[in-house]
C-alpha cells in the first residue's frame, strides 16, 4: 500500500484544492466524515458518474466540494475565496492525519 500524500494546489478558477492522488474512492467518506464531524459542514445529495463522485458541503454560506475522479484522486476543492481559508485548514489538518487513512 502506498503511503498517501496531499498537495495544496490552486483550481483552474484561482481557488484553493487539497488532493491525495493516490486515494481511492472510499477515502471521499473519511474525509467527508471529518468534514461534517470536526469542521461542521453539512452535505448535499452526491452526484455519482463513471469516473467521479462529488459531494457538496455548506458551512455559514460556504461552499466547497469533496470528491473524486480518475484524474486528480482525492479532493477537497474551495468554490471562492472565503472557502479557500477552510479549504487551507481542512488540508492541514489531513496532511497530519494521512496515516490514520
Amino acid at each position: 500500500m502506498k503511503k498517501l500524500q496531499g498537495k495544496h494546489i490552486k483550481t483552474s478558477k484561482g481557488y484553493n484544492s487539497y488532493e491525495i492522488y493516490d486515494a481511492d474512492l472510499s477515502h471521499v467518506h473519511k474525509i467527508a466524515a471529518i468534514v461534517t464531524e470536526r469542521f461542521r459542514f453539512i452535505h448535499g445529495t452526491p452526484v455519482i458518474g463513471l469516473e467521479q463522485v462529488f459531494l457538496e458541503f455548506v458551512k455559514d454560506g460556504v461552499n466547497i466540494t469533496i470528491g473524486w475522479d480518475i484524474w486528480s484522486g482525492c479532493f477537497v476543492m474551495a468554490h471562492d475565496s472565503v472557502g479557500d481559508k477552510y479549504i487551507e485548514v481542512i488540508g492541514n489538518y489531513l496532511d497530519a492525519h494521512l496515516t490514520l487513512f
